[in-house]
């Protein structure tokens, strides 16, 4: 089974992602660091949240203070801690002291947004943090100080958080969104590329992949693809001129082993050795045919399949009798028009009579049938073909029995000569015992 490799656009992703990570975090520490260094303080953001979440709606529609457990225990800590809450109607809070120093702050503190004030200098009485609480109906501003804190540790975690969420987090997510789109985009070519190269029939010559539209990194490996495309057709040439040239060799020896033969005194060896020279006959022409046709649509021409079948049929006949089988023929009352060569597809249906002579036996009938929708059939009453062994059997020089007779090339050239036809062959049991070959041709427009 083949393994899908890894995604480009997402390995692309990951190598940005990850550096991003590291020099955010390297960025954090540095931060950090300088700040600690620069001794400057900062309100706890835990404590901040317990404030935010202490403020609360009083009877009176103002604001009031109903400390949480957490902000009980730190104000114990932190004895000056002072709070200053107002809305934007006027109603004010104030818990503790607030430095004179913040005072111009304050007094517009429902007008400021959420920001931190940080004191470099000890006691640090100017540090203070200012947040927005929004209620069901109105916005709280609030500002607190008197708790401040200069810890490393904290204040590493505190710029984390804040950078964090506000810088790296967006960041990222815009990185493993983006990169991918784009990748992909900028691959579309490649694909196109791809979706060509699928596509090509090795069979047919000159099939190349164009190499303009893909990006110049890609190019080598086009170009690599089209130099194996001309080795794969020259290797096609130099095998199609062996085996023409092969076949044309083969034609006059089995012509004379043909005479001889049928010069014979009548009997069963005559009968054998006649159907065998068939046989050879047969494949040498249907090897010129593969040479002869390539599936070319000028070299096909619109033919009644049913005529066709019924006139190799005919011409068989007698071989089939003497061999001692019964052949019968089954077609359509109208013509089956399909477009093709009529030489190659007679030979396909010889090959497959012949074939079902030699497996069915002495004896039984062979039935050629044609329907309507350009299928043709050869039916035997022989022992039929294992399931196991029905797609190997169209595989050159494969046959069922080692033993048997022929050269296990005969279905392999009929599947050949079938499908530039732009069809199909393929075999099937029958019910009352025997192989049925079904040969599918598109019909004709």
């Amino acid at each position: 089974m083949s393994r899908h490799g890894k995604s480009l656009a997402w390995q692309l992703t990951l190598r940005i992602v990850l550096p991003q990570g590291l020099i955010m975090m390297a960025a954090f520490l540095i931060l950090g660091y300088q700040i600690h260094r620069d001794s400057v303080s900062y309100v706890a953001p835990k404590l901040v949240e317990e404030v935010q979440d202490s403020l609360v709606p009083a009877h009176d529609g103002g604001i009031t203070l109903s400390p949480t457990k957490a902000l009980r225990e730190a104000m114990q800590g932190y004895p000056d801690l002072w709070i200053v809450a107002r809305d934007e109607a006027g109603h004010t809070y104030q818990q503790g002291t607030p430095p004179a120093s913040l005072s111009p702050l304050i007094d517009r503190l429902d007008r400021l947004a959420a920001s931190d004030i940080h004191g470099s200098r000890a006691p640090y009485t100017d540090t203070a943090a200012i947040r927005v609480v929004a209620w069901k109906f109105r916005k709280v501003h609030f500002i607190m100080g008197g708790a401040s804190t200069t810890s490393a540790g904290g204040l590493t975690t505190m710029v984390a958080d804040y950078l964090t969420w506000r810088l790296l987090l967006p960041t990222v997510l815009a990185t493993l969104i983006i990169v991918p789109i784009i990748v992909r985009r900028s691959m579309r070519s490649v694909s196109a590329v791809a979706r060509h190269a699928d596509a090509i029939d090795v069979e047919k010559r000159g099939a190349r992949l164009a190499d303009q539209t893909v990006p110049h990194e890609i190019q080598p490996l086009v170009r690599g693809f089209n130099a194996a495309l001309t080795r794969v057709s020259e290797g096609y040439d130099v095998r199609d001129r062996f085996l023409a040239s092969a076949a044309h060799e083969l034609r006059a020896p089995i012509a004379i082993l043909r005479t001889r033969i049928e010069a014979m005194d009548p009997g069963p060896e005559r009968t054998r050795l006649i159907g065998d020279v068939a046989r050879l006959w047969n494949l040498a022409e249907q090897l010129l045919d593969l040479q002869r046709f390539n599936g070319d649509a000028a070299a096909c021409q619109r033919l009644d399949l049913a005529r066709l079948a019924s006139d190799t049929v005919a011409d068989i006949a007698p071989v089939a009798v003497e061999s001692g089988n019964d052949i019968a023929f089954d077609g359509p009352g109208t013509p089956v028009w399909v477009k093709g060569d009529a030489l190659a597809l007679s030979r396909v249906l010889m090959n497959l009579i012949q074939n079902a002579m030699m497996h069915a036996g002495d004896e039984g009938t062979i039935s050629v049938a044609v329907n309507a929708f350009g299928e043709l059939s050869v039916t035997d009453e022989g022992p039929g073909v294992p399931l196991e062994e029905r797609d190997r059997i169209f595989e050159p020089f494969y046959r069922t029995r080692p033993s048997s007779t022929g050269t296990g090339l005969g279905l392999h050239l009929a599947r050949q000569v079938v499908e530039r036809h732009g069809g199909s062959i393929d075999v099937a049991d029958v019910e009352r015992g025997g192989a049925c070959f079904r040969v599918r041709l598109p019909l004709a427009d």
